[in-house]
Order: structure tokens, then C-alpha cells, then sequence
């Protein structure tokens, strides 16, 4: 693993805090070059000093908020003007909301839409020339085992990880042939801030084995390096994920909404 991410260049998004940030170490000890994309600036500094301590590795920051129209594009600039040309692309910002539907708001919806499918569409789409183009470079997708079938009171969460589980999959499909690997990591419940943002509560989750930010960045980085296409991140997740394929699509969704449901 350590000679696919040795001397490369590796752009992270939502790295300051938990699974992102955990790769950004984790590429960092592998001899990358990262590139620190998040909201807060501050967090990115204290990341990107921590780095240079451990590893003596400087890192870009790029303040950036990807929720908002056009802000890929504006980063993609921001990367071309300092010079650099990632030869890995961690799509990982994303956030989430737990509730009844019509318990959300509009602004909400249109902010995890943008952030969770359309920012990451639009990276991939600006930075992969350049790695189809040297015939090399990678493209991790961060999704959730949520994306793999319907969630009732998890509803567009849900909706924007099957987006990316569907589109990281054909793409890896394109890319092939290309020399550019395409992984799409889908985690159950980690140790990170998702929850406090999306309300929910990892107590009431079917899966009682929640990992940490590290197991999961382990292996998605791992899996990334051996070109692998669809990864749950657990040996629990990967059983679970072929059960739910199995039982009718009415008695899944039964199954979640009764412990997603706020009661």
C-alpha cells in the first residue's frame, strides 16, 4: 500500500475532522502530499501543523464550503493556481439528517444534496482528466451502508449515498481499463461528529459494532490501493449488506424506519 500512495499528491475533502482527517494522517505516513479541503480553517491549520510535526510534510489548506454553487469549481481553480495536480481525490465530506421527512427543511435538503452528490460529482469530474491522462491515480468515494436500500426517516441521506454507491461503481467500471483505480467505502456507524449534526443516535442503530475513524480510513485506503469496488467496512456490514438484497424491499424499510424512527 505504502508504494501506491508514496511521492503522490492526495486531495481530501471534510478532512477536518474524523474519517477525513484521519486519511490525511494515514496519507501523510504514506508519503503523500495532502491537500486539507473543509469549512473550518482553523481545524485545518491545527491538522496541517500536525502533520508537518509528525511527518515533515507541508500541506495545502483550502478553506471551502461545498455546499454552495460553484464552490468545486472554485477549488479545482484554487488547486490549479498553487500548481498541484492530485493523483488521489478522497471524496469525503458529507453530512446527514435524521427525522420524518417533512421534519427537515428545504435550505438542509439543498445543502446534503450539493454536498453529498453534486460537489462530488464535479470534483471527480475536474480532477480525473489529468489521471486518466498519466494513465494513473485514484478516487475514493465515501458512501454509507445506508446507500444500499431505502431508510424511512432517513430519507435523503439514504437517497444521496445510493447515488454514490451507483455512480462510484459505473465509474469504476469506465475507469478500468484506465489505470485509475475507483473505490466506493461505505461504513455503518463511526466514532466521528456525524451524529451530532444529523441527530441521530448510534444506540438506536442496528449495528452495535461502531468503528473508529481509523479502522474505517484503514481500509478504504487499503482498498483503494488494490482497486476494489464496493467495500463494506466490517465483516458485519459486508453479511449485512447481502441479507438486505435478500429480504423484500417493503419489510426492509419496515426493518430501518422502526429504529430510525424518533419516538
Amino acid at each position: 500500500m505504502k508504494t501506491y500512495y508514496n511521492n503522490t499528491i492526495a486531495l481530501i475533502t471534510g478532512a477536518s475532522s474524523g474519517i477525513g482527517r484521519e486519511m490525511a494522517l494515514q496519507l501523510a505516513a504514506l508519503g503523500s502530499k495532502p491537500v486539507l479541503v473543509a469549512r473550518r480553517k482553523d481545524r485545518l491549520e491545527q491538522l496541517a501543523d500536525e502533520i508537518k510535526t509528525k511527518f515533515g510534510i507541508e500541506s495545502l489548506i483550502l478553506a471551502s464550503d461545498l455546499s454552495k454553487p460553484h464552490a468545486a469549481a472554485a477549488l479545482y481553480s484554487a488547486v490549479q493556481e498553487a500548481g498541484l495536480k492530485p493523483d488521489i481525490l478522497i471524496n469525503n465530506a458529507g453530512f446527514g439528517f435524521q427525522g420524518g421527512f417533512l421534519k427537515g427543511d428545504a435550505r438542509t435538503y439543498h445543502e446534503m444534496t450539493m454536498l453529498n452528490m453534486t460537489a462530488l460529482t464535479e470534483l471527480t469530474y475536474f480532477f480525473l482528466p489529468a489521471m486518466v491522462e498519466q494513465k494513473k491515480g485514484g478516487i475514493l468515494n465515501v458512501a454509507s451502508m445506508a446507500g444500499f436500500a431505502p431508510i424511512p426517516y432517513f430519507a435523503v441521506y439514504a437517497a444521496t449515498k445510493s447515488y454514490v454507491n451507483s455512480f462510484g461503481c459505473a465509474l469504476w467500471h469506465e475507469m478500468k481499463d484506465c489505470g485509475v483505480h475507483v473505490t466506493t467505502l461505505c461504513p455503518g456507524p463511526v466514532q466521528t461528529e456525524f451524529f451530532e449534526v444529523s441527530g441521530a443516535k448510534p444506540q438506536d442503530l442496528p449495528v452495535r459494532n461502531i468503528q473508529t475513524a481509523r479502522e474505517v480510513s484503514e481500509t478504504g485506503l487499503k482498498a483503494l490501493s488494490k482497486n476494489e469496488m464496493l467495500v463494506p467496512t466490517s465483516t458485519t456490514l459486508k453479511v449485512m449488506s447481502k441479507i438486505s438484497a435478500l429480504v423484500p424491499l417493503k419489510a426492509n424499510m419496515s426493518t430501518a424506519a422502526s429504529f430510525m424512527k424518533d419516538t
